[in-house]
């Protein structure tokens, strides 16, 4: 993040709490419009920046957890350049339309994007970020956004309970390739078969390269009312991170300003705000990190070591999810994270880590390892051959899958189910006493496991 959208931030979170978190983390990179031809003979010159949003309608809306959701979410979108200041309006969700007797309104934190991507022409957009607080425990809200003439349709966001309560949520591998045509198919069968999930966990790789905005524009269109409905809690991937810069990767530019995380990471260290964060959940704690920061700096290692430590001492909830991308125990062939391994696998064993959800890898395994149960799936069309995976307990090759996630209680119950909607995987894991280990009860199905190849 730069130091003039640094202090943007700063300026803003001074003013009253009805106002949005800064500028900085509303802008939004806009729309590539295609790859650049190759040029023949001279460079020539660039076309001037265009408008990527026609009509003025809201684009590329998202939901994000709030540190507390059980008192507020945060909201992101765009619109074009010029479309001036962005706004929010919010209310009880009614049975009807009654609602709009009581709406509330909240002012967005609105920037213009001037934006020249690593192919494509410049393009430009009005980038907006909102983050209502002050609600209600475990209440439904409808909310639409806009800039006063032009809105979006009124969507739903529930808040979360104030205690622990029973709920679902969902978790998708890499998607990355493909992301409309493939990605799509599984985020709608993700919500026909779990329509009661609250959040949706992305272990990293959400599209291929770090800043092309097409593919962004893809990763939005793949599950619109997904992403404007469900709290959405993304992990970056190494290909949200670009080609080094001086010696090290740039986190995409989209991410800080398309995404409104919790801004409580390692304290001080800018380049893992809202990679590497927390929300607490009706009784569980889902840790984000940033795998590809800790393997490409040993500063940012070890701060994440040093925050991770502090958050799972000092840990309430009955139940932890850690996420991200590179995993602990690799499954594609030739693949293995041993320095990730050494590093992160004493600190999650000592702290009784339940589920360690992940991806990179372009193939599927489960298996529990001293304590954490791994978990490494894909949700796109990219797949690779598995390599060694003794470990796990069950494994594919060659399928797409999404995970439906539900906690009760002392129980947690894991479900991973392939694009077409059958079930392939299951276990519980059944924690009686709070403070020991869970005991793992395996449901998978008795079929045959999937090693399967993609027509070429």
């Amino acid at each position: 993040m730069t130091q003039t959208l640094s202090r943007v931030l700063d300026a803003s979170l001074k003013l009253a709490v009805t106002l949005s978190r800064g500028a900085a983390l509303a802008a939004l990179a806009a729309l590539s419009l295609g790859s650049a031809a190759a040029a023949e003979g001279p460079a020539k010159a660039r076309a001037p920046a265009e408008q990527v949003i026609a009509g003025g309608k809201p684009q590329r809306l998202i939901v994000n957890p709030t540190e507390d959701p059980s008192r507020g979410f945060a909201v992101t979108w765009r619109m074009e350049a010029g479309a001036g200041k962005g706004l929010v309006e919010y209310a009880e969700a009614t049975p009807g339309p009654a609602f709009e007797d009581a709406v509330q309104t909240v002012m967005a934190d609105s920037e213009v994007i001037q934006y020249v991507p690593r192919n494509g022409p410049p393009v430009s957009a009005t980038a907006h970020s909102a983050v209502i607080e002050g609600l209600k425990p475990e209440t439904l809200y409808v909310y639409r956004v806009g800039d006063g003439r032009t809105f979006s349709a009124w969507r739903q966001v529930r808040t979360a309970a104030a205690s622990a309560k029973p709920f679902t949520f969902l978790y998708f591998g890499d998607v990355q390739n493909e992301v409309e045509s493939h990605g799509s198919r599984v985020m709608r069968m993700a919500r026909r078969l779990a329509p009661e999930a609250a959040l949706a966990l992305y272990a990293g790789d959400l599209i291929n390269r770090s800043d092309a905005d097409r593919e962004w524009a893809e990763w939005f269109d793949m599950a619109p009312d997904l992403h404007a409905e469900l709290l959405t809690l993304p992990s970056p991937g190494n290909h949200e991170y670009g080609p080094p810069v001086d010696g090290r990767q740039p986190l995409a530019p989209q991410w800080r300003q398309q995404f409104t995380l919790p801004r409580n990471g390692p304290a001080g260290v800018s380049a893992l705000s809202e990679t590497v964060y927390q929300v607490d959940y009706q009784g569980v704690r889902f840790l984000s990190l940033d795998a590809d920061a800790i393997s490409d700096s040993p500063e940012l290692a070890d701060a994440t070591l040093k925050w991770l430590e502090a958050r799972l001492t000092d840990n309430p909830n009955a139940w932890t999810v850690v996420f991200l991308h590179y995993p602990i125990y690799s499954t594609a062939k030739g693949r293995d994270n041993a320095e990730l391994r050494a590093a992160l696998e004493p600190v999650l064993q000592k702290h009784g880590v339940d589920l360690v959800l992940q991806g990179h890898d372009h193939t599927y395994a489960r298996g529990r390892k001293g304590g954490p149960v791994y978990v490494v799936s894909v949700a796109g069309p990219k797949q690779y051959v598995g390599g060694d995976r003794e470990w796990a307990s069950r494994k594919a090759t060659g399928v797409q899958l999404f995970q439906a996630i539900s906690v009760d209680g002392g129980e947690l119950t894991y479900k991973a189910y392939t694009a077409t909607g059958a079930l392939y995987d299951a276990f519980r894991l059944s924690k009686p006493v709070r403070g020991k280990p869970a005991r793992l009860i395996d449901l998978a199905p008795k079929s045959a496991e999937l090693d399967l190849k993609r027509a070429p």
